[in-house]
């Protein structure tokens, strides 16, 4: 008897894991969570799954270390002490501080074992010569011989992934021994020139390319249709995938909450569309957590769970990059290496879903800009606004926000919503890009 109820407690989630994955790559088991116990001593808490990055041949720990969110040397060292062996980083970051930091950390570690990946950005102006001598400039700040990962940074077009620039500098750098593996970032489209391909033509072009042996791009349980395509192409070809954002929930969801806080403390009155939503989200999140109070808290832990439990039960999936911003990131993010679904996992995404799903302005999707009669660069405003609120990188948000070119949030608040009509998930884009401007404008007004 207690067999039968087992199998069905499979067959269960496996039915449930078929309409939210619709059957993409999930072939693990998924009757338990290999993380369950209470971890209380530090030397336990070490990364248990390793994967074969694509083609590349190097097996990378399932979680790995993404857009550094922070200053402290020591936290990125107790990283690798636990076992991360992938750090990403770019060239831009902290004006290369970033890089500087990572190299100054590995120091104390075999070099063979960490897969290290950083991303450049390429101008119109670039030239093959220059570039060689920027990535040259990045070896010097991590004080290593070679670099394994060499991406361009959030190529936003199926054009840049041909870049003739980037591929001849890589080549020269790669017959000299000093990078390894090609590779592309991608946030979607910019609108530079007007709306573009979106991410999954764009990543879909690199995997089909020949020529590129690593892509990192987004994928979380709510917005899942582009990455399982992009997914599908790159195990085709045998290229190595790293996903980012993977937890769409990271802070964005409350923010209009906070900031009808904000408004009530300052005694200022509450705009009518923000009224609107707050009610809503407050009816939502008591009704999260009363469904979700018997078997989990609904917090910060839980959400963890349900994002990496996610990304990392698909196997073609080689790492889930994370933002480590403290010590405590460490551990509670390296706990959560070979997690499987768990029951509570699929109560907790598919609740998720269910009452937030309308605040999540799905990264890289640009469905809504091309019906923005100011061409308000939605996307990527609200990418600024998540390294923002949800990886605490204020700064580097605040910078890219005051340098777009061209016309920002500003005029959203007195928009009659254009982008929110043509939204198929019902997000409240108008709210968040006025929420946007409000935390990235200096001046704001």
């Amino acid at each position: 008897m207690k067999a039968k109820k087992i199998d069905r407690k499979v067959f269960l989630i496996k039915s449930s894991m078929t309409l939210i994955g619709g059957g993409i790559g999930f072939s693990y088991p998924i009757i338990r969570n290999v993380n369950s116990e209470n971890k209380t001593n530090k030397e336990d808490i070490k990364i248990k799954e390793y994967r074969v990055l694509g083609r590349t041949g190097f097996k990378v720990s399932d979680i790995g270390c993404g857009s550094i969110g922070t200053s402290n040397e020591n936290v990125i060292k107790a990283i690798i002490a636990g076992g991360v062996n992938l750090i990403d980083t770019a060239e831009s970051y902290a004006n290369g501080n970033n890089e500087r930091m990572v190299g100054r950390a590995i120091k104390e570690f075999p070099r063979e074992t960490i897969f290290i990946n950083t991303k450049v950005e390429i101008t119109k102006e670039e030239t093959a010569e220059g570039l060689v001598l920027r990535v040259k400039k990045c070896l010097e700040r991590f004080g290593t011989n070679y670099i394994d990962g060499l991406m361009i940074w959030n190529a936003s077009s199926v054009n840049e992934v041909r870049n003739k620039v980037f591929h001849q500098a890589f080549q020269q750098l790669k017959k000299e021994g000093l990078v390894r593996y090609s590779g592309i970032s991608c946030h979607g489209s910019n609108w530079d020139e007007g709306p573009g391909e979106t991410m999954d033509k764009i990543v879909g072009a690199a995997a089909n390319d020949g020529r590129y042996d690593i892509v990192m791009f987004v994928h979380n349980y709510v917005q899942k249709e582009m990455g399982e395509t992009i997914l599908k192409e790159c195990a085709k070809k045998n290229i190595g995938t790293l996903l980012m954002k993977t937890d769409p929930f990271g802070g964005n969801y409350l923010s209009i909450v906070e900031m009808v806080k904000k408004y009530n403390e300052e005694k200022k009155p509450v705009p009518e569309y923000y009224q609107k939503i707050y009610g809503r989200i407050i009816e939502k999140q008591a009704d999260a957590e009363s469904i979700l109070m018997e078997e989990q808290k609904f917090n910060a832990n839980s959400k963890r769970e349900a994002a990496i439990g996610f990304a990392l039960s698909y196997p073609s999936v080689h790492s889930a990059l994370i933002t480590f911003k403290n010590f405590d990131d460490v551990t509670n993010y390296i706990n959560l290496s070979g997690i499987r679904f768990t029951e509570n996992v699929l109560s907790m995404i598919n609740t998720l879903k269910d009452n937030f799903s309308e605040v999540y302005c799905r990264h890289a999707c640009n469905i809504c800009e091309s019906k923005c009669p100011f061409k308000v660069p939605i996307n990527r405003i609200m990418r600024y606004n998540h390294y923002f609120m949800a990886q605490t990188r204020e700064k580097y948000a605040i910078e890219k926000y005051i340098n777009l070119k061209g016309i920002n949030a500003k005029i959203c608040k007195d928009c009659k919503g254009y982008c929110e009509a043509e939204c198929p998930y019902s997000v409240k884009i108008r709210a968040l890009l006025a929420i946007a401007h409000s935390n990235l404008n200096l001046n704001v007004s």
